[in-house]
Parts: structure tokens; C-alpha cells; sequence
């Protein structure tokens, strides 16, 4: 009988981690040829400054490793890579829908790119988050770990605005309505809501590795 751990490593599981992980990465890529393409041009360092592109072209890269190669072959890390891509592109598709859908910007993204990217991504990372559980037991301060990226980007971000006179994202700039006190409020509800998001996600994680070891130690029927 086939255990599950086959079928997360099965042949076809892997084969889609590493599609969709190259569609990410190929979604990006090919958006700086249709941001180029646009009247106001392409600006490669603010394309990259964005979060949302990052953050599709780390996740696309942890998707194709961990279709690569079989999950006993991998550092006993990298679920911890998995479950940050996770959280990471959830929350891009929650602050996108709460915060910037709105925004005049999202006209000029290309729909099938801005859908790829805020949308059908953040699902597929979090169902390879729910569906393959992690291969060994995580630290208590996963969740702390995983906050070390999105502090960075916004820290960068706020001090890079003013050198170049661009900001991502309305709610990081400070020249806008209400200024720096709309931005104490705006990116500290973010960092929030990512911490509270990485304490879930992690919980859940350790809750998906409890139920797969359980289901492992079920008796076989006979």
C-alpha cells in the first residue's frame, strides 16, 4: 500500500510545484516587457521595488526546488522557506484586496498579470502550505524568523523614498493625506497583520504535520 508520503512526492505533484513555480517567475519576467511597453516606460529598479513582484520570484524559486527533488533530499530548513513563500504571497493577495485594489495604478497592470500575481499565486502557496505538510518539527520562533523580510522591505523602502522620490505603495509614502501619521498607522497595521499572520500559518503548519504523522501510524486494513 502506498503511504501518503509517496503521494506527496508523486511524480505529478512535483511536476506542478515546478510549473507553477516557473509560471510565477515567467509571469514577472514577462511583465517588464509589457511595463516597457507602456508610455511612461520601465523603470527596471522600481519595477523590483515592489513587493508583489519579489515576492512571486522567491516564491516561483521555492516551488521549483521543492518539485526538483524529493522532500527527504531537502534541508530540514526548507520547510521553513516553504511556510515564509506562503505567508508572504498570502498577505500580498490580503493587502492588494484590502488596500490597493482601489488604487488608480491597478488600471495600468495587465488583468491576466495582476490576477497571476494578487491572486491565483497567494491560493496555490497557501494549498501547498494546507496539502504537504512539513517533513520536521519547526522552532517556536518560526513566526519571528518570517517577519525578518517584510520589516526589511518596508525599512528599505521608507528610506529609499526619499533619495529617489518614489514610493510602491500609497500607504508607504509619506507625501500623501494625512502624512506621517496615515504612515505610522498603515504599515504598522501591516506588520501586524503579517506577524498575526505567520502565528497562524505556523500553527497550521504544526497542526498539518501533526494530522499527516497521525494518519501515517493508522493501522493498515487488512
Amino acid at each position: 500500500m502506498r503511504t501518503l508520503e509517496f503521494w506527496f512526492d508523486a511524480p505529478v505533484v512535483r511536476i506542478a510545484r515546478i510549473v507553477i513555480g516557473a509560471s510565477a517567475i515567467i509571469t514577472v519576467l514577462v511583465n517588464i516587457g509589457i511595463v516597457a511597453s507602456l508610455p511612461e516606460g520601465l523603470d527596471l529598479a522600481e519595477y523590483f521595488s515592489y513587493f508583489t513582484n519579489l515576492t512571486n520570484l522567491l516564491a516561483g524559486g521555492v516551488f521549483i526546488v521543492s518539485g526538483s527533488r524529493p522532500r527527504a533530499r531537502l534541508p530540514k530548513w526548507w520547510d521553513g522557506v516553504r511556510g515564509a513563500a506562503a505567508i508572504y504571497l498570502a498577505l500580498t493577495g490580503v493587502v492588494f484586496a484590502l488596500l490597493l485594489a482601489d488604487s488608480p495604478t491597478v488600471g495600468t497592470i495587465t488583468p491576466w498579470v495582476n490576477a497571476v500575481v494578487h491572486q491565483i499565486m497567494p491560493i496555490l502557496a497557501v494549498v501547498d502550505w494546507l496539502v504537504i505538510p512539513a517533513v520536521v518539527r519547526a522552532a517556536w520562533w518560526r513566526p519571528l524568523v518570517w517577519l525578518i523580510y517584510p520589516v526589511i522591505y518596508l525599512t528599505f523602502s521608507l528610506v529609499r523614498g526619499p533619495l529617489v522620490d518614489f514610493y510602491p505603495y500609497p500607504f508607504l509614502d509619506p507625501r500623501l493625506e494625512g502624512g506621517y501619521e496615515r504612515l505610522t498607522v498603515s504599515t504598522g497595521a501591516v506588520v501586524v497583520g503579517f506577524l498575526i499572520g505567520a502565528i497562524v500559518f505556523d500553527q497550521v503548519g504544526r497542526l498539518r504535520r501533526r494530522v499527516a504523522i497521525d494518519l501515517e501510524e493508522l493501522p493498515s486494513p487488512s
